[in-house]
């Protein structure tokens, strides 16, 4: 077995996750938690381990109760651009609307 998960393997399974959040989960403190996502320390394998199992529990309970899918992520913040999931249609063709951040201190109505 090995000592450290995988820096992407820990993000994977953290995204979306506050600090606070996932310390409660993982029972450390905040403090290691952010070092974990930062990169300053390597995550523990049993981190990892964990929000995977957890993640796992949380799509078979919802299969259990009969969603057929869990509701997807709604949108990737990169850059300057912010990507919105388009609602899956019975289309065979898939498109993105890709709207550009307004500049800083500027609200959009």
């Amino acid at each position: 077995m090995y000592q450290h998960a995988t820096f992407r393997e820990f993000e994977h399974y953290a995204t979306g996750i506050p600090a606070d959040a996932l310390a409660r989960r993982l029972r450390c403190t905040s403090s290691t938690v952010t070092a974990w996502l930062s990169g300053r320390r390597a995550p523990p394998w049993w981190a990892a381990e964990l929000l995977r199992l957890q993640e796992m529990e949380r799509l078979d309970m919802a299969r259990q109760m009969g969603y057929s899918k869990v509701l997807p992520r709604l949108g990737l913040v990169r850059g300057q651009v912010i990507e919105m999931a388009q609602p899956r249609s019975r289309l065979a063709h898939v498109t993105k609307t890709v709207t550009e951040m307004p500049p800083p201190g500027v609200l959009r109505a």
